[in-house]
């Protein structure tokens, strides 16, 4: 009779050779020992599927499934199909984890029967430089009703998969394919299904910061499929008739994103007329989310957002000007905010 494991670990793989390692021998070293990991090497065109088939020989733990490049929320898809556990965990294939990070999740998930567990994590730079997020050594049990509003808050709870431990049930809904910022778009749904979630404010998951991810990233593209992610989340909640009182709130909320990502496209996007089609777009799409107060945005969005309207040339204009005056550093890394 087969022992099936009781978590089942996901990595999509693609072109990480130089990081695959450092993460596969974290997962190993677990002391949690009762796992499965699946990688999926997404078409990858460097070693890193060699990587992937030979850690699986060396493990049995480990299987290896190789496919054409449809993108990360497909890989993990994929291998949703595929885990074998009731509880399912994440883990980036450029990142790494501390040795009892599942044991913790592990543990508190079962111990407060709770649906999904969360801990805290560490951001990691090149330069070898690292800060500590949720440090506070506490476990905190959330009903469904708080957990929800902190993740659609996105400060406390952050929309990422892996720093979490999920009952398999919670998961109703999958990640949409070709589709950047899907944790974003899905996550908070997961948690719709939870009746409680607990959190060790402890870091144990060291998440990469480097140039090339999706949050370090200049595509204008990129920064659209946020804007739609956050018009996902309010949709969602409409239709579903979650936090109808607060609907004026998470409207406003769509249009601040709008406003912040062509600010962001304007100031930092090479190609100017790619630029400019995502900028219109975007124009485009807030339509629907007008007339909103002043008070709603605060004076200085709500300025931007009537050049962004009425006065496109000089919105652009007034960006790039303002930008030669910038001397401060961009953030190190991009939160959902």
């Amino acid at each position: 009779m087969e022992h099936l494991p009781l978590i089942s670990i996901i990595t999509p793989v693609y072109n990480v050779e130089q990081y695959l390692r450092q993460c596969l021998d974290s997962i190993i070293m677990q002391d949690f020992q009762s796992w499965e990991l699946i990688l999926v090497d997404d078409g990858s065109t460097d070693n890193s599927g060699t990587i992937c088939d030979e850690y699986a020989l060396k493990d049995m733990r480990i299987r290896v499934l190789h496919k054409e490049n449809t993108g990360q929320a497909d890989s993990r898809n994929v291998a949703l199909q595929l885990a074998k556990a009731d509880l399912i965990g994440f883990v980036d294939s450029d990142d790494w984890i501390e040795k009892d990070m599942y044991d913790v999740l592990y543990r508190i998930l079962i111990e407060n029967q709770a649906d999904i567990a969360i801990c805290g994590y560490f951001l990691d730079y090149n330069d070898g430089a690292e800060t500590s997020c949720c440090d506070l050594g506490k476990n905190i049990v959330y009903g469904r009703a708080e957990a929800l509003e902190l993740i659609l808050e996105d400060k406390i709870i952050k929309s990422f998969l892996w720093d979490k431990l999920f009952r398999r049930e919670v998961i109703t809904d999958l990640l949409p394919k070709f589709y950047y910022y899907e944790d974003y778009a899905t996550l908070f749904k997961w948690f719709v299904n939870a009746k409680k979630v607990v959190f060790s404010q402890k870091p144990e998951y060291h998440y990469r910061q480097r140039k090339g991810s999706t949050d370090h990233d200049e595509d204008p593209l990129k920064k659209y499929h946020f804007f739609v992610a956050e018009q996902d989340r309010y949709n969602y909640l409409q239709r579903n008739h979650l936090f109808l009182e607060r609907s004026k709130e998470f409207s406003a909320k769509v249009v601040k994103i709008g406003i912040q990502e062509t600010k962001e496209i304007v100031r930092y996007t090479k190609d100017r007329k790619k630029g400019l089609h995502y900028i219109k777009k975007i124009r485009q799409e807030l339509q629907q989310y007008l007339p909103v107060e002043c008070k709603e945005l605060g004076l200085k969005k709500y300025i931007r957002l009537w050049n962004l309207q009425h006065f496109l040339p000089w919105y652009i204009f007034s960006l790039r000007l303002s930008q030669l005056f910038v001397f401060k550093k961009r953030n190190r890394t991009r939160y959902y905010e």
